[in-house]
């Protein structure tokens, strides 16, 4: 599975889980599903309150993420399957930048990603933000 990470610098996780309430449904406590509509899931958004993505690195090579991912909200987008997600995950990453100050980290990079990187479809190692069809 294919995932995006949202970092957000901002205590409020009040603010986030109603923006992600906004356009998306509530499944499951701090756990969204983003769906087409034919309410197929496309997207499904965890909040990483207890930060187990620090467990998921092997090795923290990059302290700038080490040290995001521990002062910031995490929340980590799962994408499925049976869709390619691109315009979704653009959506919701957008929506959740442009009100909260933060970064963005998808599958493809070990980049950290600015909102007006992916909106200018900045590349880092010739790649955009969640850029799935290029070979690796």
């Amino acid at each position: 599975m294919r995932s995006v990470f949202v970092f957000i610098n901002s205590d409020e996780s009040e603010s986030i889980i109603k923006t992600l309430d906004s356009f998306c449904s509530n499944y499951k406590n701090i756990r969204w599903v983003y769906t087409d509509q034919k309410n197929d899931p496309i997207l499904f958004i965890y909040f990483d309150l207890q930060k187990y993505l620090l467990n998921e690195i092997e090795r923290i090579e990059n302290n700038l993420l080490a040290e995001i991912i521990k002062s910031h909200q995490v929340l980590q987008i799962d994408i499925s399957g049976r869709h390619s997600g691109g315009k979704e995950v653009l959506f919701v990453v957008k929506e959740l930048l442009s009100r909260f100050n933060g970064y963005a980290m998808d599958d493809y990079s070990d980049y950290i990603w600015h909102l007006i990187e992916i909106q200018n479809g900045t590349k880092y190692n010739k790649l955009n933000f969640f850029d799935y069809n290029v070979d690796i």
